[in-house]
């Protein structure tokens, strides 16, 4: 059996999305890796990680982290507005490099981070972690096996609750477009990424990108702060195999209505249904319909052994899974590995597309 790639984690707070979901996963022994370091800005959160996690390495130097022996690759799990910049220590430290999404705060940035890693030669992931729930590939296989016939359209909603909710301190940064981390960004960017996953690429996109909820309230406070980041992401356009699509991303003020994906072809009809966005593993199921049935009926999808065997649940487990093939790429010296940074900075540019159509009101072609 070849050797774990050996992981150090960069922001392993045990509050963050790092200790809700890295660490849990990589703790419950994902094949193929081992967690052995975690940095934080102070030693007492290291150690605490460390000492929850049982992780052998706890660091508040993040140089001396990347300069230990035993980490083969370091995990920028941060908030956006720092990953450029750790990321680049990383990469100057000859380490490969897994960066949560979005890569950076813009394109450029993303392209500056992706050209440095290529240049050092490294093994690059980035946190789009969507592709990897059984849902969605299991979807794509059925639609690659015949299922629906030719694909002749597809739409997605994600509509999450809480969008006038109160904001706890700690998030009131998100608020400012220019920060580039808001619904835009990641929620539409991660459900995006998992709907290009099973129908493929998309050629062209318009749409209307908007802010509609324009103050946030501070929890505890009840103190109004002005909002400019996008909340509401209304898409359409066609995939490069010539099917239509549609997206809706946006956060309702009271109950959200979950995730659903609609897949119609010449032969069937294809469904994925989910309470939350499948990035985080929500509880998802995948109906359909064929020939002259009247009515969709659920689909079993196959699971990886291993993540029942893990006890794994919610967020961790595609983090998992997306780990485990990084970890396989790394040891077989494939080149062909995606999320890669290349691809990101792709993710990037799409996004880009969608924010023009919307400014322009002129369709984008990709």
């Amino acid at each position: 059996m070849a050797d774990p790639i050996r992981i150090g984690i960069i922001g392993g707070n045990v509050n963050g999305w790092a200790g809700r979901a890295h660490m849990p996963a990589l703790a419950a022994g994902v094949p193929g890796v081992e967690l052995v370091a975690v940095c934080t800005t102070r030693q007492e959160s290291a150690d605490e990680a460390a000492k929850k996690f049982g992780v052998p390495l706890a660091f508040s130097d993040l140089a001396k982290m990347l300069a230990h022996p035993d980490v083969d690759v370091a995990a920028v799990v941060v908030k956006l507005p720092t990953h450029h910049d750790l990321a680049m220590e990383v990469i100057a430290a000859g380490k490969h490099i897994y960066t949560e999404w979005p890569l950076g705060t813009t394109t450029a940035q993303a392209e500056e981070i992706a050209a440095a890693a290529a240049k050092k030669g490294l093994r690059t992931c980035v946190g789009l972690q969507a592709r990897h729930s059984a849902e969605y590939r299991h979807l794509r296989h059925l639609i690659d096996d015949g299922y629906v016939g030719d694909v002749l359209s597809c739409s997605m909603s994600q509509v999450g609750g809480g969008g006038t909710s109160e904001r706890p301190p700690g998030r009131l940064w998100q608020r400012d477009a220019a920060v580039a981390a808001n619904p835009l960004s990641i929620a539409f960017g991660h459900a995006i990424d998992g709907l290009t996953s099973v129908m493929g690429p998309i050629e062209s996109v318009a749409g209307v990108v908007s802010t509609q909820v324009k103050e946030w309230t501070e929890a505890g406070t009840g103190k109004r702060y002005p909002a400019t980041a996008p909340d509401d992401i209304l898409v359409s356009g066609r995939l490069r195999s010539g099917a239509t699509v549609s997206v809706h991303v946006a956060a309702a003020g009271g109950v959200g209505t979950g995730y659903r994906l609609d897949v119609h072809g010449t032969d069937g009809t294809l469904v994925l249904e989910a309470t939350g966005s499948p990035h985080t593993s929500a509880p998802a199921r995948v109906l359909g319909a064929q020939g002259g049935a009247k009515e969709l009926a659920e689909i079993e999808v196959p699971q990886d052994d291993w993540v029942g065997a893990s006890g794994l649940k919610g967020g961790p487990i595609n983090i998992g899974k997306l780990w485990k093939s990084f970890a396989e790429s790394i040891a077989s010296g494939d080149d062909g590995f995606e999320p890669s940074f290349a691809s990101a900075v792709e993710h990037h540019k799409l996004i880009d597309a969608v924010r023009e159509a919307s400014e322009s009101g002129q369709t984008q072609e990709l």
